[in-house]
């Protein structure tokens, strides 16, 4: 990973954030551009061995991380996670609400264990993370950004993952009120929608089960790509920051146009 210079690297020197699912993916790459414009980390996951790899990397760039093993489903876990994370760094300024967790299925076959596995994880577990970070933003009174993400076609829909857009869905009108709620602590709630965008082993593993996906999905995205990881983590980055002091409850969509409806860019006539 290359250190972004689209921020200066002071955008949030001194800031304290949580990542969840902060030790691959779009957590990695989130994670990453925060602590390149100054935050202190705090990632969180369930695999310790992923997160200490991650950890590694990061500091040899100069960051300064703390990773807790955590399965946000289990509350005295989240609970310790914020706890360690005061007890290292003094306090917590920002959240990114990354971890989740999906499969696909026909709803009509959909078990009630599936169900339940996905609620638990993308809808309780992200709020169990988000009402342990509010408090501790409460108790210290200095305000803070919490940032869920989201997918780009939570109001559409999408064939195979009814229950994930279910959950996704929740943590959206969790997010609008809570916006609303936490206002007078100055703690803005936002989400960012996301599109398509390729993290480590994702191509592999989508052109295994529908080689045709990518290029298909990018028909239809009128800006003809999928998306940078970098974009992302600047969004990221600048909703955590006071750049985007005035912005809350709102759900930032980052899909190149694609959730516009239609892949057409010029009429032929």
């Amino acid at each position: 990973m290359q250190i972004s210079e689209i921020f200066s690297n002071t955008l949030l020197k001194g800031q304290v954030a949580i990542v969840t699912g902060g030790g691959t993916g779009i957590g990695k790459v989130i994670a990453h551009q925060l602590g390149s414009v100054g935050a202190k980390l705090v990632l969180a996951g369930r695999r310790e061995e992923v997160l200490k790899k991650t950890e590694d990397e990061f500091v040899s760039q100069g960051f300064e991380v703390l990773t807790v093993p955590t399965d946000i489903r289990e509350i005295d876990q989240v609970e310790n996670l914020v706890t360690q994370a005061v007890n290292r760094f003094g306090k917590v300024d920002i959240l990114i609400n990354n971890a989740g967790g999906q499969f696909p299925k026909k709803a009509e076959e959909l078990s009630k264990n599936g169900w339940d596995a996905v609620i638990r994880t993308n809808l309780n577990g992200t709020f169990y993370v988000t009402q342990a970070v509010g408090k501790q933003m409460i108790k210290q009174g200095t305000g803070g950004a919490i940032t869920n993400i989201l997918v780009s076609f939570l109001h559409r829909g999408a064939p195979g993952i009814a229950h994930s857009v279910a959950a996704r869905n929740g943590v959206y009108g969790l997010m609008k009120n809570l916006a609303l709620e936490w206002a007078q602590h100055s703690i803005r709630v936002n989400s960012i929608g996301a599109g398509l965008f390729i993290t480590e082993g994702m191509q592999e593993e989508m052109a295994a089960a529908d080689p045709t996906f990518i290029d298909n999905t990018i028909k239809a995205v009128p800006l003809r790509r999928v998306g940078n990881l970098e974009e992302l983590g600047w969004l990221a980055a600048y909703l955590s920051s006071k750049a985007s002091g005035y912005i809350t409850g709102e759900n930032i969509i980052i899909d190149g146009g694609n959730s516009l409806g239609h892949g057409i860019t010029f009429f032929p006539y």
